[in-house]
């Protein structure tokens, strides 16, 4: 199915399914928010009113007109979640179903926080915040779609205070390999390089902006200069190197990329200069990863900012699964709340894009074909 038939099925569905259950959700959101809005003032009024009496009166139990206050605050918030699920499910689901069979999966952790650690990606992280959970099946192939955030806490930073470190923030996208494969590769992104930080840029303002438009910002004398910065500074060399009985440590200038790679996983080396300068890569069989890593999967891995804005990307190939790790700014799948009116068909389009997007991913890598043919 070509953009255009694509463009068509969404009128169609919007018309249809969508429209029918955007206006009495957008009648429940206001009469919602109303009513929050009115607890909100009152939650307020008494949280002042408990500090004001407890200063004035210096009498503690003025300070237990607090407790309703924060019964107020926890209903409303429980209210807008329970609402923004709401939403996901019923209307973005309903955008999912141009593609193929998917559920929105709020309460199941659809990539662990182990499966994630194994990787030796994100050695830091220790806490993992998922936005969006997503599971399904397109053209027979089964597919996981995860928008997290995987963060650490640092301490030393201003006036000793401790700061949150975001190690990752992104998509993972996670689905199955047509391809005979027993053994783990791990591809991690060290170097970009000026011409894919421009075309990640590019790809981030073009859905919103247009082609053109998006592509004049990229070319300007501006994002030149900090695309030309930011490359010079990922062929800056390596600050240390370890060596242990867990594996192999690797810390880069930056100080929060890191990676550990399992002491199963020897180094690969390929005949693509250009590929190594970008990436990283690691097997525990040196004959399968380059069986996988034919020049296509290279160079469509090199180009991935073409299809999806993106800024490091990382690939592990492990058993029968593939998984990308897709460092973006975008905010993905966002309808809207209980605060934003949710009868805005811009926003559905805009999601509609993104969607294209993630399965011209998909198109693009040819996992519903035999990699290496």
């Amino acid at each position: 199915m070509d953009k255009n038939q694509l463009h068509q099925k969404f009128e169609e569905l919007y018309t249809k399914k969508l429209e029918p259950k955007i206006i009495p959700l957008e009648q429940e959101r206001i009469s919602v928010a109303k009513v929050s809005n009115i607890n909100l003032l009152i939650a307020v009024l008494c949280l002042i009113g408990s500090i004001g009496g407890f200063l004035l009166l210096s009498k503690a139990y003025i300070l237990l007109l607090s407790i309703p206050a924060v019964i107020i605050f926890v209903i409303v918030s429980k209210r807008q979640r329970k609402f923004r699920l709401k939403i996901k499910q019923q209307l973005l689901m309903e955008l999912f179903s141009l593609f193929g069979k998917f559920k929105y999966c709020p309460d199941k952790e659809l990539i662990t926080r182990n499966e994630i650690y194994k990787t030796g990606l994100f050695p830091k992280f220790s806490r993992k915040r998922d936005d969006d959970r997503i599971i399904g099946n397109y053209k027979g192939l089964d597919i996981i779609i995860v928008e997290t955030e995987l963060t650490h806490t640092e301490s030393g930073g201003e006036k000793n205070s401790d700061n949150t470190v975001t190690d990752f923030n992104g998509l993972i996208i996670k689905t199955t390999l047509n391809k005979p494969y027993k053994g783990k590769t791990l591809l991690y992104q060290k170097a970009i390089g000026q011409k894919g930080q421009k075309q990640a840029i590019k790809s981030l303002l073009s859905d919103s902006l247009g082609d053109e438009q998006a592509d004049k910002i990229a070319n300007s004398d501006v994002v030149n200069a900090v695309t030309g910065v930011l490359a010079f500074a990922e062929k800056l060399p390596l600050k240390h190197l370890n060596l242990s009985e867990d594996g192999v440590s690797v810390s880069l200038n930056n100080k929060n990329r890191e990676i550990r790679v399992a002491g199963n996983l020897q180094k690969v080396t390929l005949e693509d200069s250009e590929f190594n300068q970008m990436y990283d890569i690691y097997s525990d069989d040196q004959v399968e990863a380059r069986y996988i890593l034919t020049p296509t999967f290279m160079e469509r891995l090199k180009n991935v900012r073409e299809v999806i804005g993106g800024f490091d990307v990382h690939c592990l190939v492990e058993n029968k699964y593939i998984t990308l790790f897709i460092q973006t700014p975008n905010d993905f799948f966002e309808i809207g709340n209980m605060s934003n009116p949710i009868n805005n068909k811009k926003n559905y389009e805009y999601i509609f894009v993104q969607l294209i997007n993630i399965f011209n991913l998909i198109h693009y890598f040819k996992f519903d074909k035999k990699l290496g043919l």
